[in-house]
């Protein structure tokens, strides 16, 4: 589990690939249920409980599989789909657990105060942070220009953005 935590947080650091990890069933299935416990908790850090988490979660867990194996299809390459997917996984559940101290701050804090301010800078920080790390394991699996990549991972983030605000407006 060491070796499997060092990889992904390697391809964080934009080191290596998604191509590090084998293509395991198993170990793809590890990374979706670490992926959605931790989702779960940045969920929770925003103020979501009860049953309110299950659409959440459902819709970006869903939009992260579907998106990327449709990517992964139009490129030819969906025989990638174990490995990608797994360093998307594993690399987002790594960038959430940053989230998660800051999204708790924010939701904690005084509403107008100066710390929910930078809190909700250094989420943007986070944000952009995934999607670079996006676009490099795009990079690597569809053998594309990081750029694309980068573009690629964008376009995810902001149709992700807008179908959260979309379906669920009170969070908005």
């Amino acid at each position: 589990m060491k070796a499997i935590v060092r990889t992904c947080w390697q391809i964080c650091l934009l080191r290596q690939g998604p191509q590090m990890f084998p293509q395991s069933w198993i170990l793809f299935a590890i990374l979706l249920l670490v992926y959605l416990a931790i989702d779960v908790v940045e969920f929770v850090a925003q103020g979501l409980r009860g049953w309110v988490l299950a659409p959440e979660l459902l819709l970006d867990t869903g939009m992260l599989l579907a998106f990327f194996a449709l990517v992964l299809l139009i490129w030819q390459k969906l025989e990638r789909f174990n490995q990608t997917l797994s360093a998307l996984l594993g690399s987002g559940s790594i960038i959430m657990l940053a989230a998660v101290p800051i999204s708790l701050a924010a939701t904690l804090l005084p509403a107008h105060s100066a710390m929910v301010t930078a809190a909700g800078l250094l989420l943007y920080g986070i944000l952009a942070w995934s999607v670079l790390v996006m676009g490099h394991i795009l990079r690597h699996a569809l053998h594309t220009w990081f750029t694309l990549g980068i573009i690629i991972a964008g376009t995810y983030t902001l149709l992700n953005l807008v179908m959260f605000n979309i379906l669920f407006p009170i969070r908005a």
